[in-house]
């Protein structure tokens, strides 16, 4: 996506505070995301030595973990992708000063189709599900897979993937290419959302588990480590 002038930001209350002095907007549902990532540092791996190349940010909402990870890999290209609108546009303003960050506006899946959001049911401007839909629903738009956003990454590996998808990790894991794209993951910090859709651990673990990882809790997360063979 091209930078070339800084976004406007959504017509409704927002607020401003700043991320190692730059400028950083977000909305009150967020607060919490802000909690986690910037005070509570959810994201601090406790990996020695990690110097990512690139970084994929599935869920990156209005932009909290990417700006994270800017400043703390910030010679790691970083790819973001964040389906809502309202949320995008604060993503599109707040990764604005970074050259190393990427957005899409899509959702991720398990294969090329149209989704849309449930802005209609969901009271809050965090937690957004995603459900399939036809080309000429009006709020249809393209999915992303995995191993398309690595494949626009340019690189041969995933040195960190993030995923926080609201329980679409269930369609995600169950995906026909995630033999493809998941023995090149180095390192994944995930969210899973059983509490919103029914089977996303089972397939999440029944994906994984044909690899070497170690574990880790954190916060919300699930963190692993690719172990090597």
């Amino acid at each position: 996506m091209q930078k070339n002038e800084l976004p406007k930001i959504p017509s409704r209350e927002i607020f401003q505070t700043k991320v190692n002095g730059i400028p950083f907007a977000y909305h009150k549902d967020a607060i919490p995301l802000l909690r986690h990532i910037f005070q509570m540092q959810d994201y601090d791996l406790p990996i020695k030595n990690f110097n990512p190349r690139v970084i994929l940010d599935c869920g990156a909402n209005i932009g909290c973990s990417v700006v994270y990870f800017a400043n703390s890999y910030p010679d790691a290209q970083i790819y973001g992708v964040e389906p809502q609108k309202d949320n995008f546009a604060l993503l599109k303003y707040n990764s604005f000063p970074y050259k190393n960050i990427h957005i899409f506006q899509s959702a991720l899946w398990d294969k090329e189709t149209y989704i849309k959001v449930n802005d209609d049911v969901c009271k809050s401007y965090v937690g957004y599900m995603t459900f399939e839909t036809t080309a000429d629903d009006p709020r249809a738009f393209k999915t992303m897979t995995i191993s398309q956003l690595w494949k626009q990454s340019g690189f041969n590996e995933i040195d960190l993937l993030k995923i926080d998808i609201e329980g679409a990790e269930k369609e995600v894991f169950a995906a026909p290419d995630v033999d493809e794209w998941l023995p090149k993951v180095k390192v994944m910090t995930i969210e899973l959302h059983d509490r919103m859709k029914s089977g996303c651990s089972y397939s999440f673990f029944k994906a994984i588990s044909k690899y070497h990882w170690h574990f880790e809790v954190r916060g919300e997360n699930i963190l692993l480590m690719r172990e090597k063979s």
